[in-house]
């Protein structure tokens, strides 16, 4: 694909992410845009619905999001922008690494977050959560390890302005 094309949505995917004991935690529907093998990138469809089942609630989608989900990586990294299509934050998940099958993506939900705002800041969200989750529903130390991980490695790729965060030229 050409740099500065944008495709048009494609087929409609559905994202499942559970928590670590198999609850399920959020779905929402997702336009598949590319998958160039190693890495998907979805776009949310304004007006779908997000389900939050752990906490009892859900909503229509009133924002764009840019989604992209590697096969190999223990993060995922949301690209939100406002009604606009002006660019709000990144928002990071860390879990396990997605599992990919007719028109479905999942992954395992592993609390920690990274966000990243517009002016450049950078946050570690929800450690409280992790740490409350790893003793609950008994995190394997390598679990642990490789969310610690994937935590400083997005750091890392931020603060270098490698990928994914190459094209947003605001750095700390």
């Amino acid at each position: 694909m050409a740099r500065g094309t944008i495709p048009a949505p494609g087929p409609l995917w559905q994202l499942v992410v559970r928590k670590y004991d198999g609850r399920l935690h959020i779905t929402l529907p997702l336009h598949l845009m590319d998958d160039n093998g190693s890495r998907l990138w979805l776009r949310t469809p304004l007006g779908g619905e997000v389900k939050h089942l752990t906490r009892g609630k859900s909503w229509a989608i009133t924002r764009p999001s840019d989604m992209f989900f590697w096969r190999d990586r223990w993060y995922n990294v949301y690209v939100n922008y406002d009604e606009a299509w002006q660019f709000r934050n990144f928002y990071c998940n860390v879990g396990l690494p997605p599992e990919i099958r007719d028109g479905e993506i999942s992954y395992v939900d592993l609390d920690l977050d990274v966000q990243i705002w517009a002016d450049g800041r950078a946050e570690i969200l929800d450690e409280d959560e992790f740490d409350e989750h790893r003793v609950q529903f008994g995190y394997p130390d390598t679990v642990q390890e490789a969310a610690r991980g994937a935590v400083e490695d997005l750091l890392a790729l931020w603060r270098s302005g490698a990928e994914p965060f190459a094209w947003y030229n605001t750095r700390p």
